[in-house]
């Protein structure tokens, strides 16, 4: 069901663009995969309400556009931010018209808004708000559209054209535009290899924040102190329950009836994912009454 109130961000670092391709790519077939499953589990539960969240989103483009039979159209509202417009705005003409035109084609080919960002720009800054402002509160959305590469680009879903973008250069191999475009793109700014994400990604040093990690390390050792008292707590009920069971000399005095017997004794107990594991020293037992107390436990260690 929140699906239906899912909108996604997606940001870029315009004055990275040997990071750009491969952080769209990842991020929107990811996207892609994910609604996809989605939405064929809705279309199950409830048919109606599955199509009329793909028709809201063809909605955007109109019954006429020239080029809606050709789209990949990810149906939930997705926007693309390119930030750091402040140093993109220095760039090479022509590789500014490279990277606008192809977040401008890979923003309409899924359905996307793009729009570029600098926190250093106020206009920008206001611009973005309102954008944001609209996919979450549904505010009224400025539907100026800028798409000169010399200027910030402002893009709303549907309002862009195939016609309007232009063809990228003929390349040998590709099989679609979004290939050409993409093999345009990498032969003009080569793709940093993909940054493998740390085991934790909360101890990354990349992202450290000083407020933030103190916090956090203060949590860590709450949740460790409180770990350590609840396993303390429950080693010590188990222990006396056991105790009060088995340990009594009337038990070790009727079990001499039949046999050795003996009485169990817990020496220690500690908390492992779904069990509780105990050490037991074993001394003369009721061997019925202690077999009922060892098939209530999931693992147990002997120490005979």
């Amino acid at each position: 069901q929140c699906v239906k109130n899912l909108s996604v961000v997606i940001c870029v670092d315009l004055s990275k663009p040997e990071t750009i391709w491969t952080t769209l790519e990842s991020l929107l077939n990811t996207i892609k995969l994910r609604v996809k499953k989605v939405i064929a589990e809705l279309k199950r539960d409830c048919p109606s309400e599955a199509n009329q969240l793909v028709a809201e989103c063809l909605a955007r483009y109109g019954p006429d556009h020239p080029d809606k039979d050709n789209l990949d159209i990810i149906p939930v509202p997705i926007t693309i931010i390119g930030s750091k417009y402040d140093e993109f705005q220095n760039f090479d003409p022509e590789k500014k018209k490279i990277i606008s035109k192809t977040l401008r084609y890979v923003a309409h080919h899924h359905g996307a808004h793009l729009c570029y960002f600098s926190s250093k720009m106020e206009a920008l800054v206001m611009k973005t708000r309102g954008l944001l402002g609209h996919l979450v509160f549904k505010t009224q959305l400025s539907k100026t559209v800028v798409t000169d590469h010399s200027k910030p680009v402002y893009v709303l879903a549907g309002m862009d054209a195939m016609s309007q973008i232009g063809q990228p250069p003929a390349i040998v191999g590709s099989r679609s535009p979004l290939d050409q475009w993409k093999q345009l793109f990498l032969s003009t700014f080569p793709q940093e290899a993909e940054a493998v994400l740390p085991e934790d990604p909360t101890k990354d040093s990349k992202y450290n924040e000083s407020i933030i990690d103190s916090v956090r390390i203060q949590k860590d050792e709450e949740l460790e102190r409180f770990k350590k008292l609840q396993e303390r707590k429950m080693r010590e009920e188990v222990s006396s329950g056991i105790n009060a069971e088995y340990g009594g000399k009337e038990d070790e005095r009727r079990g001499q009836t039949r046999g050795q017997s003996y009485v169990a004794e817990i020496v220690d107990t500690s908390i492992e994912p779904g069990a509780l594991v105990f050490s037991i020293e074993c001394r003369s037992f009721n061997a019925r009454r202690f077999r009922l107390f060892l098939e209530a436990c999931m693992f147990v260690q002997f120490i005979m």
